[in-house]
């Protein structure tokens, strides 16, 4: 079995959480349980085109100085434009505080953040 192909809950591996340039991964919770919310509530498999990202990858990507990738509490996923604004309702269903469409680009970032 390759590295990081375990299994963390019914639709999704570890594998699609990890850092593009080093393998790394963080992953809160919380976004693994409102990423599977989402999942049923949408009907349609996810993809993850960006899951944690070190603090090199992401200024490659031009990502926020904090972002929350850098953390393990964000995800960008694939989602056609015409989709992004009923996905981004079911988001918000699923437990995301962000839930960020990016238009003809087809994705949407998607955040979750501990309330303490």
């Amino acid at each position: 079995m390759p590295i990081n192909d375990i299994r963390l809950s019914p639709h999704f591996k570890l594998k699609e959480f990890q850092c593009r340039c080093c393998g790394t991964v963080k992953i809160h919770p919380m976004l693994l349980e409102a990423l599977e919310r989402l999942r049923e509530l949408w009907g349609n498999p996810i993809v993850i085109t960006s899951g944690y990202r070190c603090a090199n990858h992401n200024r490659e990507v031009g990502g926020a100085k904090e972002s929350r990738h850098m953390k393990g509490f964000a995800v960008d996923v694939v989602c056609i434009a015409s989709e992004q604004a009923r996905v981004s309702k079911l988001a918000r269903e699923a437990g995301f505080d962000q839930a960020i469409p990016y238009g003809v680009r087809n994705f949407i970032h998607l955040g979750v953040w501990p309330k303490d």
